[in-house]
């Protein structure tokens, strides 16, 4: 019977280096498993502040086209900059020339283009946004 115990108290004893090494293993998978996770969040943090600046660079032209279209041809020309973001808007008017398809040439007709220019990770970019507008006398 000691014998038995012996075997026993022995088999426990081997035990205890393997628990240790169960338990950093563990902790170890954890940390990479944690890390893994941390860094995909960080990506889809970066790619989503990407489109916000994407959908407010969008949203600010459209409304500058919007803006400038109804004003006199010469209080189209602009330019400021958005010190919030640092973003720089230009709006410029310049004539579009085009004919009918008869050669007969369309008249009072501008090319409309908003601008907007910063600076990102890839350095300068510029977004532009045009519209072919029709200016008469106002």
């Amino acid at each position: 019977m000691k014998r038995v115990m012996f075997a026993v108290q022995q088999g426990r004893k081997g035990t205890g280096g393997y628990a240790l090494l169960d338990v950093v293993l563990a902790v170890a998978l954890f940390a990479i498993t944690v890390t893994g996770i941390l860094s995909v969040l960080r990506g889809v943090g970066d790619t989503s502040a990407g489109f916000a600046r994407d959908r407010y660079l969008q949203q600010q032209l459209e409304a500058l086209l919007s803006e400038k279209r109804r004003l006199p041809l010469d209080a189209m020309a602009s330019e400021y900059v958005d010190e919030l973001t640092g973003i720089t808007f230009r709006t410029e008017a310049v004539a579009f020339q085009i004919d009918n398809g008869e050669g007969k040439e369309l008249t009072d007709l501008y090319k409309l283009t908003a601008e907007a220019t910063f600076l990102d990770d890839g350095g300068e970019q510029v977004e532009r946004a045009e519209l072919i507008i029709h200016v008469t006398d106002r």
